[in-house]
């Protein structure tokens, strides 16, 4: 055993006690004191991998690049809504896009671009497969020069158009959005000697949103309804009462319009869907492989032209009949005369006529009797109405003479008062084959005056909006179409707009854009009228328009009558 002297136990004791303070400084040192006092070790930091290297080709290494940084997710900025319209018992829907300087309104077959940056407005019809183009602000077809006036142009009056904006103070929560509770009035009121004496009045409840999307509130001006070329055009008096601030991008509303008649017509409309969203812009251009018309006539021929195909294929399902109504198929009018008549027009304008007269119709492809029959029996149709332009005249003159006379008339901006005749023979066919109704209608007219003018639009109304939207579209626009075509019904008319749009402080060239208060599918919808009424317009001095009268105001009083005939024969008990 080995003996430790005195001396070696001390230097044994001192060198521990140091061990024992080099220790606890160790400890302190690694340790953290918590709020209560209480030490915490902290956790032990993370390993970290070296970023990898590679060798230059002298032996040293290099620092791998980072990667690119992400760019940034693209902001929901463009809109996407869909719309429903309510006349009556009938409704509609579109659907409606706009990305930046761009729209797309969509009507059933028909399909509306706006593409401000190109300054052009484009018109697709998906059943005919093709297209138009028109810049914005132009005629859609070339225009005959305006006839030298005969006598010395009307002065312009003056009319007062005064607009009322309330909010009601009611807020509610849409679509995450405040909408407001805002009713406008717009009235218009001409003076003694204004050029249009009509009276007309809008009244509007209505819910609003501000939409924040902000590539929207930079839609460029638009080509709504456009004061017409010569004639004379009245001074808008406006006056605005209210803060119209207060409006904003509609969601909902309902119109009242009344005219001169008194007769209110109400229209709804309400905003079913609508996202903020990221749209393709491949919505916003002319699809590959569509043929492009050269104008108007050209794209609403190919509409025609598709719709008889299918017409005659018959794919179309019958519409359902209404409880206890009568349902007559009308086929194409025959012309049995050398006038050039547009036929399929005439067998629109007569289905209006019928609508009117509170029968159900609808169209028939052209067939031999037995076939329209059988036809009409499987589409559920009670009766089959024949009918066929046997006559075209002008009064004066008479013969060929007498048409060209009044031709001059209308082109060189004479009187064009002498009057045209025409005659239509019309067939009643029962679904057994007899014949319940056999007359010869007529209408007559004094030239081509106000009252032939209202005709004109009527026939474009009818025949264009049954191509865009379908029957029963077409019907209750119609309905609302009768007399100084006041209210037309469930999309609006360029009357209308350019009223809304003066009465909002827009000018008459607004309406389809993003205004305030103004409804845009109704803004599209009234364009596609206005582009309408030009193709039943004859142009003298267009190449490949027909020149002189157009009959269209005594073929449009002869298919009243005809209508008329119709209705008063089935109130008939047999």
């Amino acid at each position: 055993m080995v003996r430790l002297t005195s001396r070696a136990i001390r230097l044994l004791v001192t060198i521990a006690a140091l061990a024992a303070i080099l220790s606890a400084s160790t400890v302190r040192a690694q340790t953290t004191q918590r709020p209560g006092g209480r030490a915490q070790t902290p956790a032990r930091p993370a390993t970290q991998k070296p970023a990898p290297q590679k060798r230059t080709p002298a032996g040293q290494t290099t620092q791998k690049p980072a990667e690119p940084a992400l760019p940034p997710k693209p902001v929901a900025q463009d809109l996407r809504f869909k719309t429903v319209y309510t006349t009556g018992d009938q409704r509609t829907e579109s659907v409606s896009y706009q990305k930046g300087s761009r729209e797309r309104y969509e009507f059933a077959d028909m399909v509306l671009l706006k593409q401000h940056d190109l300054k052009r407005i484009v018109q697709i019809s998906r059943g005919a497969n093709t297209y138009l183009v028109v810049p914005e602000g132009a005629p859609s077809i070339p225009t005959a020069p305006l006839p030298a006036p005969t006598a010395a142009p009307a002065t312009p009056g003056v009319v007062a158009v005064t607009t009322t904006v309330v909010d009601t103070g009611e807020r509610k929560s849409v679509f995450g959005l405040q909408a407001r509770h805002v009713k406008t009035t717009i009235d218009r009121q001409p003076m003694p000697g204004a050029c249009d004496g009509s009276k007309q009045r809008i009244e509007t409840d209505g819910w609003y949103v501000d939409v924040l999307a902000p590539a929207l509130a930079q839609s460029a001006q638009d080509a709504g309804a456009q004061a017409p070329a010569g004639g004379c055009v009245d001074q808008i008096k406006a006056t605005q009462n209210g803060d119209p601030k207060a409006l904003g991008f509609p969601i909902s509303y309902s119109m009242t319009i009344t005219g001169d008649d008194g007769k209110p017509n109400v229209v709804a409309m309400e905003v079913t869907e609508l996202e903020v969203t990221m749209l393709d812009a491949a919505l916003f251009d002319v699809p590959a492989g569509l043929k492009e018309a050269g104008d108007i006539r050209a794209l609403s021929q190919a509409v025609s032209d598709a719709n008889e195909a299918k017409l005659a294929e018959n794919v179309a399902p019958p519409a359902p009949k209404a409880a206890g109504a009568i349902r007559v198929g009308v086929p194409e009018l025959v012309n049995k005369t050398t006038q050039q008549v547009d036929t399929r027009t005439l067998r629109e304008r007569l289905i209006a006529d019928l609508v009117e007269a509170k029968i159900e119709a609808e169209p028939l492809a052209a067939a031999s009797q037995a076939d329209l029959v059988q036809r009409a029996g499987v589409r559920g149709d009670d009766y089959v109405l024949v009918a066929e332009v046997t006559e075209l005249k002008v009064s004066k003159g008479g013969g060929l003479g007498g048409v060209l006379k009044a031709a001059s008339s209308v082109a060189g901006g004479s009187s064009g008062k002498e009057p045209t005749e025409a005659a239509i023979a019309i067939k009643l066919v029962q679904p057994d084959g007899k014949s319940r109704l056999s007359s010869t209608v007529k209408g007559k007219d004094g030239g081509f005056d106000v009252k032939s003018g209202l005709g004109v639009a009527k026939f474009a109304g009818s025949m264009y909006m049954n191509m865009m939207t379908g029957r029963l579209m077409m019907n209750a626009l119609n309905g609302s179409m009768t007399g100084q075509l006041k209210g037309m019904g469930m999309l609006g008319n360029p009357a209308l707009m350019s009223m809304q749009a003066q009465g909002l402080g827009m000018g008459a060239g607004a309406g389809m854009g993003m205004r305030r208060g103004m409804d845009p599918t109704a803004g599209a919808a009234s364009f596609l009228m206005q582009q309408a009424m030009t193709t039943s317009t004859p142009l003298a001095g267009v190449p490949g328009q027909q020149a002189g009268p157009s009959f269209d105001a005594a073929l449009g009083e002869a298919l009243e009558n005809a209508a008329k005939a119709v209705s008063e024969n089935l109130k008939k008990k047999r």
